[in-house]
């Protein structure tokens, strides 16, 4: 079983070329975590979480959905993350989860993506992210192979201050850092809602055609980059930055071009 949460898109694609080259389910935890709920999963064998890096680790809302829910003792886990540059103390989040769950940890994998952080960092252009898509396959494939033979991730090795720091800063980031007051939709917006449904935490609501953000936010920015009409701003910060539109949209632009196929 393929678990994944994500936001603009990296993780579901990842996560999704894995259960095709194991021949696997994929599962969506936003439904889950929207209503605050675990999940009840009966199947022996493995179990591949697939999510994005938040503040050098997992997000909080796909850990504490893995808390709620309940796994056969003894499974596998193995945790992918997607990541635009390294995943930090990630790893250490992962083993222990596991653990706390009594399963047995088959270690954590980064797999490099696009960014898509545009509230705090710069978005890339089609190119470059098509590149760093193309570049991701191959890593994902070796992945998957390594679920598929039942064999253990390598270890990606930790930095000590990663380790230690982390737990220190996580919780405070989130408090002082992740929040919803400063998304905006412009004049460009149309009302077509593509932010209320793509918005994992189901935190956004659409009044007089206009998108109202709640209080449950975790920056996963789909909201922001998957605007058809980048409608959509974080303040001035995000004025004037490209939007990443997901990874399945960069591939079909790409491919247009080449006249290749995904």
């Amino acid at each position: 079983m393929i678990i994944y949460f994500s936001g603009t898109g990296n993780s579901r694609f990842a996560a999704k070329r894995i259960a095709e080259a194991v021949s696997d389910e994929v599962f969506d935890s936003a439904p889950f975590i929207q209503e605050e709920k675990g999940a009840v999963f009966a199947r022996s064998g493995a179990y591949v979480f697939v999510a994005p890096v938040y503040a050098a680790a997992p997000p909080l809302v796909f850990m504490d959905f893995i808390r709620r829910s309940r796994f056969p003792e003894g499974c596998r886990a193995y945790f992918v993350m997607t990541c635009a540059s390294d995943m930090a103390a990630a790893p250490a989040y992962c083993q222990k989860l596991a653990k706390e769950k009594g399963l047995s940890y088959f270690g954590t994998a980064s797999v490099n993506m696009p960014q898509n952080y545009l509230l705090y960092f710069r978005t890339r252009t089609p190119e470059e992210n098509q590149t760093k898509i193309s570049a991701a396959l191959p890593v994902i494939d070796r992945i998957a192979e390594t679920v598929r033979d039942g064999r253990i991730l390598p270890d990606p090795g930790m930095k000590t201050w990663e380790r230690v720091l982390t737990p220190l800063v996580l919780k405070p980031y989130y408090k002082l850092m992740v929040s919803s007051k400063a998304f905006i939709a412009t004049e460009d917006c149309i009302g077509c809602g593509k932010c209320a449904k793509v918005c994992p935490l189901n935190n956004i609501t659409m009044h007089e055609q206009k998108p109202v953000w709640g209080s449950r936010c975790t920056h996963c920015t789909a909201c922001i980059n998957l605007c058809p009409k980048d409608a959509v701003e974080y303040g001035k910060r995000t004025r004037g930055k490209l939007r990443y539109h997901g990874p399945e949209s960069v591939m079909k632009a790409g491919n247009k071009k080449t006249g290749e196929t995904l």
